[in-house]
């Protein structure tokens, strides 16, 4: 578990125990997530999100709103595991 104060809000990084069966640099993903830490502060509650690891797997995680925002990562997808169909995806103009 992680605390860290954004612009005067505390938030909690934390891994599920889904994601604590797996062996993760959790240190990489807090920095990832906290360079994201704008849009998830915006999220809706509950709204789940994606980042990629040091390792190109990927992490699935939720934001929680409340008195503190909680942001947990649930899951980390080995890229065996990820049926992606990247050809057909359209990249931004």
């Amino acid at each position: 578990m992680f605390r860290h104060n954004y612009n005067g809000k505390e938030i909690i990084i934390r891994f599920t125990s889904n994601s604590n069966s797996t062996k993760v640099n959790k240190d990489f993903l807090y920095k990832k997530i906290l360079s994201i830490c704008e849009s998830i502060m915006s999220a809706d509650h509950e709204t789940p999100f994606i980042v990629e690891d040091d390792q190109r797997r990927l992490a699935v995680g939720t934001v929680q709103h409340g008195d503190l925002t909680v942001i947990s990562i649930h899951h980390i997808v080995e890229p065996l595991n990820m049926y992606l169909q990247i050809n057909e995806v359209k990249k931004p103009s």
